[in-house]
């Protein structure tokens, strides 16, 4: 008696119990273009010293002082806060199957957001850089500010398509998947020039200024980072399709979406215009950069092709 083969054996088990499901059903393919509004939790965190503590702006390093500021190392917030862009472009192309009012697609869908800032102006209780917002230009305030927001996302969605006696009918759906988020994240601190008032600004003495406030009057700290990861992601959605041809069919979809946390380490680009290093002359400066709560609407407007 000859013996089955067992791959033969499976795929005849999955013709049996998904053929008949498959019959009554059609493969599809859709296009749609649309609009999405992003929002984004920012924040950078790291170690912040006093001006005077920077040993590079002294002629003679040894001279910065050492005091307990100076020789705190604890990472703290130096910036948080929301990035709410407008209207940026979206899309998405679709492969799936539909049943009678059931469907279920693998979809790539992609959003794009311009350039949102927002300022770094140190709020009451921030530690990490308190008693410095008197050193900063009114020439160029502190900001903070995300640009080139991108996500590339592949999900799995399924529809649900309610009876209606309209010929557009109503439905809702929801999805899982991965998305790829790349993100141009760019922060900086410009300070005082001696013509401004630096001196005075930072208490000390216009006629007998002091070698570190020469040195970082003017001066710049700044950073700017590509962050890209790939997150977690899910959607819920609702919307109206009509049928236009015998294989055609229009559809309005909105959609909320949300994506998982990510973060980077960062070094910064320049600290007090010299090397990015902390005030010890050595430590490289170092910022914890993290992008939250990422996600928000999209309205969307295509075609869906049954073959």
């Amino acid at each position: 008696m000859a013996t089955a083969n067992p791959r033969l054996a499976l795929a005849g088990f999955a013709l049996a119990l998904f053929g008949p499901l498959a019959s009554a059903g059609e493969a599809y393919v859709s296009v749609s273009p649309g609009l999405a509004w992003d929002e984004i939790d920012a924040s950078a965190a790291g170690i912040s010293h006093p001006t005077r503590c920077d040993r590079l702006l002294y002629a003679n390093p040894a001279d910065a002082p050492t005091d307990a500021a100076c020789a705190d190392s604890t990472p703290r917030l130096l910036f948080s806060d929301e990035f709410d862009f407008g209207a940026g472009q979206a899309g998405s192309i679709s492969l799936g199957y539909a049943w009678e009012r059931f469907r279920l697609e693998a979809e790539f869908f992609g959003r794009s957001q311009g350039r949102e800032t927002r300022p770094g102006i140190a709020a009451s209780g921030n530690v990490a850089l308190e008693g410095k917002n008197s050193e900063w230009s009114d020439d160029l305030p502190p900001y903070y500010q995300i640009s080139g927001f991108r996500t590339r996302q592949l999900f799995v969605n399924a529809y649900y398509a309610f009876g209606s006696g309209s010929a557009w009918k109503p439905f809702v759906g929801a999805g899982v998947g991965i998305a790829r988020i790349d993100a141009a994240f760019e922060g900086s601190y410009l300070r005082r020039a001696l013509a401004d008032g630096y001196v005075a600004a930072v208490g000390g003495d216009p006629a007998q200024p002091e070698d570190w406030q020469i040195a970082a009057a003017g001066s710049q700290s700044r950073f700017d980072a590509k962050l890209s990861d790939e997150v977690f992601g899910y959607h819920a959605a609702a919307g109206v399709e009509r049928q236009l041809a015998d294989r055609t069919q229009a559809f309005l979809m909105l959609r909320w979406s949300s994506f998982g946390n990510m973060s980077q380490n960062t070094q910064w680009s320049t600290i007090r215009s010299h090397a990015p290093v902390q005030a010890d002359g050595i430590t490289p400066f170092t910022s914890e950069l993290a992008f939250e709560n990422m996600g928000g609407p999209a309205a969307t407007l295509g075609l869906r092709y049954s073959f």
